[in-house]
C-alpha cells in the first residue's frame, strides 16, 4: 500500500471532541490547562485568602492581603498527591491508584520599614494546579476493537500508516478501506477481543512570582503580582487487545514473508505518550479593606494569559502473533501551540477573632468561554476555528465557591476546615444521569508553633467528581459507536510546610 506521510497531522482518532481528550491539541487541552484548584500552600489550601492573610500562596488569591501579615517570614512546603479512580467500562469496574510529590511552595514575605502604613514585598514559587489522574479498565468487547479506528482513518494519516506497518490493519485491495486485522477474511466473523487499558497523567503548574503590596490608605490595601507560570505535563496510555480465548485460531498469516501461512493473532498493543512543557506570564491586581478591626473584604483580578506549549507525542503499535513474531509501527511528532487561559475575578469576606473563630468566604468567576487555542501553521486554521467555536458555544462561565473556618485553641495550635464547590465548565452530564462532574472539595488542616519563630502548617484536601473518558469511536453498521470509561475520582492533595519568621 503506497502512502505519503503528512509533515504534520493531529493524532485525534476521529473528528469528535471527548469529555476527557485522549489525544492532544484540541479543546480538551484548553480546559486541561485552564483549570485551577486551591493548592497554593498548606494554609490557603483550606482557608480562602481573598480577604485576609492565610499562607504564602495567598498572593494567587489576592496580592493585596500580603501586606496584612504582621511579620516577615520564609516559607517552604511539600505537596503529596494521591489519586484513586474507580473506572467502569462495559459494565466492568476496576480501581487504580497513583501518587506523586513535589515542592508545593518556597519563598519569602518581607515587611519593609515604613513610618506609616505597610509596604510588603515577596517572591518565590507556589503550586497552582496539578494533573494527577490514573485509571485502569478491562473487558471483553464483542462489538468493536481499537484497530477499527486505525482502519477508518485516511490512508495518509500517520496512525493508519503506523497500524499498517504493525499489521494491526490490512489492505483488502481495490478501493476498499483498510480493515482491522481481527476482521481478516480468514476468520468467520468478528469474535470480540479482550481489552486491558491503563492510563496515567502527571505534572503540575507552578508560578514563579514577585509581588508588592501596601497599605495605600489607612485600612485600605492594594497589591500586584507579576510571575511566570511553568511546569510539565505527561500522559501515558497502554492499550492491549489480546486473544485470551483463542477464538482467532488457525494459520492464516505469513509472518516470515516466505510465502507460507504459519500463525494467527495473539495480541495488538498500543503505547501512547505525551510529554509537554509550557510557560506563560501572569499578572494580577488586588485590593482589600478593613471594614472593622474584625471584618475584611477583598477582591482581585487575574488577567488572561497565554500559555506557550511545546508538546512531543508518540504512538507505538505492536502486533504479536502466536509464533512470537511481531511487527511494529510508530507515529512520532512534536508540535508547538498556544492556549489563552481565561481571566479570573475573585471577591471575598473574612471575619476574624470572633471568640477565637475566623471565617473566610470567597467566590471566583472564571470565563472559560473566552479560552482559545492557537496553532502556528496556516494549514491548521480551519481546525483551530472549529475548536474555538466549540469552546465559545459549549464552555460555560462558572462561579467557584469556597469557605474556610479556623479556631485558635491557644497561641500554639489552630485547626481549620474548609469546603469548595467548583462547577464543571462543560455543564456536567445529561439530565437524569447519576454522574456528577462538579467538583466537591473537602479540606482540613492545622498550624502549630514549634518554637517562637517556627510554625508548622499541615493541610489535606479531598476533591471528588465523576468524569467520562472516551477511549475511541468507530462507525459500526453506519452508526458511530463510542467506547467510554466512566470514572469516580478521589483526588487527595496533602501539603506540609514550615514558616520561619525573621
Amino acid at each position: 500500500m503506497a502512502k505519503k506521510c503528512l509533515s504534520f497531522a493531529f493524532t485525534i482518532l476521529v473528528g469528535m471532541l471527548t469529555v476527557s481528550s485522549a489525544y492532544g491539541q484540541d479543546a480538551g487541552d484548553v480546559l486541561r490547562y485552564s483549570l485551577e484548584y486551591p493548592s497554593y500552600d498548606a494554609v490557603t489550601l483550606v482557608m480562602p485568602g481573598v480577604a485576609g492573610p492565610t499562607g504564602f500562596g495567598a498572593y494567587q488569591e489576592n496580592p493585596a492581603v500580603m501586606a496584612m501579615f504582621d511579620q516577615s517570614y520564609f516559607s517552604a512546603g511539600l505537596s503529596g498527591r494521591i489519586v484513586k479512580e474507580n473506572a467502569t467500562y462495559l459494565d466492568n469496574t476496576s480501581s487504580f491508584n497513583d501518587n506523586q510529590a513535589n515542592i508545593g511552595n518556597i519563598g519569602f514575605v518581607y515587611n519593609l520599614p515604613t513610618e506609616r502604613g505597610k509596604l510588603t514585598i515577596g517572591g518565590g514559587y507556589s503550586q497552582t494546579h496539578d494533573f494527577n489522574r490514573a485509571f485502569s479498565a478491562d473487558t471483553y468487547n464483542n462489538l468493536t476493537t481499537i484497530t477499527d479506528t486505525y482502519a477508518n482513518l485516511s490512508t495518509t494519516h500517520p496512525l493508519n500508516e503506523a497500524a499498517y506497518s504493525a499489521f494491526a490493519i490490512y489492505d483488502p485491495g481495490g478501493n476498499v478501506e483498510s480493515r482491522s486485522v481481527f476482521r481478516y477474511p480468514g476468520f468467520s466473523d468478528y469474535q470480540g477481543i479482550a481489552q486491558d487499558i491503563q492510563q496515567a497523567e502527571e505534572g503540575a503548574i507552578g508560578e514563579y512570582i514577585f509581588f508588592i503590596a501596601t497599605e495605600f490608605q489607612k485600612d485600605f490595601y492594594v497589591g500586584l503580582s507579576i510571575g511566570v507560570l511553568s511546569g510539565n505535563y505527561s500522559y501515558q496510555r497502554e492499550f492491549l487487545e489480546s486473544d485470551v480465548e483463542g477464538v482467532y485460531n488457525g494459520d492464516m498469516f505469513d509472518t516470515n514473508n516466505d510465502g507460507r501461512v504459519d500463525s494467527d493473532i495473539d495480541n495488538v498493543s498500543e503505547m501512547y505518550e505525551i510529554d509537554a512543557t509550557y510557560a506563560a506570564f501572569s499578572f494580577r491586581l488586588g485590593a482589600a479593606y478593613k471594614i472593622t478591626p474584625n471584618v475584611n473584604i477583598g477582591a482581585s483580578y487575574q488577567f488572561k494569559n497565554t500559555l506557550s506549549i511545546d508538546e512531543k507525542y508518540d504512538t507505538y503499535i505492536t502486533t504479536t502473533f502466536d509464533n512470537g513474531v511481531s511487527f511494529s509501527g510508530d507515529n512520532l511528532g512534536e508540535i508547538e501551540y498556544k492556549i489563552t487561559r481565561p481571566a479570573r475575578l475573585k471577591a471575598g469576606i473574612t471575619a476574624q477573632d470572633l471568640s477565637g473563630f475566623t471565617i473566610s468566604v470567597a467566590a471566583e468567576r472564571v470565563a472559560y468561554s473566552t479560552s482559545r487555542i492557537e496553532f502556528e501553521s496556516n494549514e491548521d486554521q480551519a481546525f483551530e476555528r472549529g475548536e474555538n467555536n466549540f469552546i465559545e458555544s459549549n464552555y460555560e462561565d462558572v462561579f467557584n465557591l469556597r469557605i474556610g473556618v479556623e479556631y485558635t485553641v491557644n497561641e500554639y495550635f489552630t485547626p481549620r476546615i474548609g469546603f469548595g464547590y467548583y462547577p464543571d465548565p462543560l455543564g456536567g452530564f445529561d439530565e437524569g444521569s447519576d454522574l456528577n462532574a462538579n467538583r466537591r472539595i473537602y479540606s482540613a488542616g492545622f498550624s502549630t508553633q514549634l518554637s517562637a519563630r517556627t510554625q508548622l502548617n499541615v493541610g489535606a484536601q479531598l476533591a471528588m467528581w465523576d468524569d467520562q473518558y472516551n477511549l475511541y469511536s468507530t462507525p459500526i453498521d453506519g452508526e458511530l459507536v463510542t467506547e467510554s470509561v466512566i470514572e469516580e475520582i478521589y483526588h487527595w492533595n496533602i501539603m506540609a510546610g514550615l514558616r520561619v519568621y525573621f
